[in-house]
């Protein structure tokens, strides 16, 4: 080897723990190792090592295509060596694996991480291996198997005569231990790790000794111990970052939501739901982040993902809106937690509305919300900006080319003309997209809120419901004056948000509006019973008298009528004796829900004027 060769090579040697350990700037990383790559042969034993290098600071720095293409372009450097470089391989397949971990692709994450530990046996180094098992050891502990992390960070540390683990990696799975064996309830063994950490942690480890100050607060307090356990908080207090949205405070803040659960009673759950709330009406972004962080956190352990991922997402929302740095880290935080299996790709498809398509087009699915007339929905996070939209899935690949063409049209001009009602109570059309396998996707912004349904379980004042209905039938005629039906009108389907004066509103949610799947070739449902209408049922055409047939049904519940048997709602308001309706309401229903189309009442003006009288009534009742 040249002097030339042997200087490149001290010099990535060098640099190699300071990209582990991210102890420079990625840019100044960046310089020194492109300077060092052109100084390297193609064929050169190093040069897969300096590709790979730079695809970890690419991926430090959030530029996933770069990392990949460096990533790759290493592994097939080294494979092309005689022999392979196979140490290198396990290198390149280890940061591999972390990056498809950080977004989600668990299963390609796992694939690499097997393919690491094969590479690394053949011809890998102590240090390599160390790095490996900390990786497992954190996978596991990341995704609560706490006894199999337990096991192999107390290996770590037991184990420095065969593998001489460097100083910092001890530091960091003993705390890492410490979490396994708190989430495991064994308490007791926690004090001596701390005492252990205190002494051999220097003053600059400001985040072990945090960390180490948290997790001694959970022993205490899981041992009873509270005054200890708050004394331990003001302490880890202390380190806490001048960043007022580093992950620090959300550990913080999630700790001492954990130790009043213990000593008053208020899961911590609640009262960071309380927290999230507080920040939100007092306009502060970074504790809206911080709180909100700490709930997904405390979700998880619940084992409720989907409610997690809701909290991030709401997080990420106030850190786009507000421009803070922390917001790209929240959006990995968001994939990395997701995992693949809910992700949903939407790269490649087209915007049938006319819609920039270089935006982020992945959204996390968070839970199913139902089988329309118009397709399946389900809850979803739109990774470019956090919002929670319906995202509705159409198969239209059964049709022929003409008949395709003719429900897009129709799909197109019904959306098309909703996203210029600027009403309000009307959720906002985002998207409607067309991917080439021939499905249809349909993106609805979904406001904040409990839906009619969530009220009616839970007793609401029937003052208060009888006025979100009559705001119901008022948004139903602003769509009926431009010849929309919504067609899939439920309690599920309209959300009670607020407007700018903080006062309720009704929003309809999933418009179901082109009646594509009837009488088109296409599988799907007329709409859920018994809210549809009779000719929707039969397949027939169906106009602007389906959906007063629906509100009818829904206001007919305020009383327990015709309820569908799978749910649990209040009987809110008897005027009369027993379940009876007053009289007004009576006969209003009867004529909302009659069977022939031709017979109902069609007067959106005048249901709204019963609705408003019949809610002054019941508030005159209540007071």
């Amino acid at each position: 080897m040249s002097k030339k060769s042997k200087d490149l090579t001290a010099a990535l040697d060098a640099l190699e723990e300071t990209v582990e350990r991210q102890q420079a700037s990625p840019d100044a990383l960046l310089s020194e190792l492109a300077t060092l790559l052109l100084g390297f042969p193609r064929d050169s034993l190093q040069r897969p090592r300096a590709h790979r290098m730079l695809g970890v600071v690419y991926s430090q720095m959030g530029r996933e295509a770069d990392a990949f293409k460096e990533l790759r372009e290493a592994r097939a450097l080294a494979t092309a060596l005689s022999p392979p470089n196979y140490r290198e391989l396990g290198n390149v397949a280890r940061a591999l694996s972390s990056m498809y971990g950080a977004t989600g692709d668990d299963r390609l994450a796992r694939d690499e991480l097997v393919a690491a530990l094969t590479f690394t046996a053949i011809d890998g180094k102590p240090g390599e291996l160390v790095r490996l098992i900390v990786d497992v050891a954190q996978g596991e502990l990341g995704a609560q198997r706490y006894e199999n992390s337990a096991l192999l960070f107390d290996f770590l540390l037991t184990g420095n005569d065969k593998l001489d683990v460097p100083d910092y990696t001890v530091q960091s799975a003993r705390i890492s231990l410490i979490q396994a064996l708190n989430a495991l309830g064994r308490h007791g063994e926690v004090p001596s790790h701390v005492k252990v950490s205190h002494a051999t942690l220097s003053e600059d480890d400001r985040r072990l000794r945090f960390l180490t100050q948290l997790e001694a607060a959970r022993a205490s307090a899981g041992l009873g111990r509270h005054d200890e356990a708050e004394g331990a908080l003001l302490v880890a207090e202390n380190f806490l970052p001048e960043t007022a949205t580093a992950i620090d405070h959300s550990e913080f803040v999630e700790a001492v939501t954990e130790l009043q659960e213990v000593r008053a009673g208020e899961s911590a759950v609640e009262s960071l739901q309380h927290l999230v709330a507080q920040s939100a009406e007092q306009g502060q972004a970074a504790r809206i982040v911080v709180a909100s962080r700490a709930l997904a956190n405390a979700l998880l352990k619940r084992g409720d993902v989907p409610g997690a991922l809701s909290a991030l997402g709401r997080a990420f929302r106030a850190a786009l809106d507000a421009k803070l740095k922390v917001a790209s880290e929240l959006r990995t935080e968001i994939l990395r937690r997701a995992g693949a299996d809910r992700l949903v790709d939407l790269a490649g498809s087209k915007s049938l509305i006319g819609l920039d398509d270089e935006r982020d087009l992945r959204f996390v699915r968070l839970r199913a919300l139902g089988h329309g007339s118009a397709g399946d929905s389900v809850l979803a996070l739109d990774i470019s900006d956090g919002a929670e939209v319906s995202l509705r899935t159409l198969d239209l690949s059964s049709l022929g080319r003409k008949k395709r063409e003719a429900v897009l049209a129709g799909e197109r001009r019904a959306y098309a003309t909703v996203a210029t009602l600027h009403d309000d109570r009307i959720a906002k059309i985002r998207d409607m997209r067309l991917a080439p396998d021939g499905m249809l996707y349909t993106l609805q912004l979904r406001p904040e809120g409990p839906t009619l349904r969530d009220l009616y379980a839970a007793g609401a004042e029937p003052a208060r419901v009888l006025s979100l209905l009559a705001g119901t039938a008022g948004a139903l005629s602003v769509l009926h004056r431009r010849e929309l039906v919504h067609r899939d009108l439920t309690p599920d389907h309209v959300v009670v948000g607020r407007d700018n004066q903080g006062s309720e509103l009704p929003v309809l949610i999933e418009l179901g509006l082109a009646p594509v799947t009837m009488g088109a070739g296409i599988p799907g449902n007329p709409g859920v019973p018994p809210y549809v209408a009779p000719e929707q049922v039969a397949g027939e055409d169906s106009g602007t008298s389906a959906d007063i047939h629906a509100l009818g049904q829904m206001i007919a519940e305020l009383w327990g009528g015709q309820v569908p048997s799978r749910a649990n709602l209040g009987r809110l308001w008897k005027r009369d004796e027993g379940n009876q309706m007053p009289r007004d309401i009576g006969d209003l229903v009867r004529g909302m829900t009659a069977a022939e189309s031709s017979r109902r009442t069609t007067d959106l003006g005048d249901i709204v004027e019963v609705l408003k009288s019949q809610r002054d009534l019941a508030g005159q009742d209540a007071s």
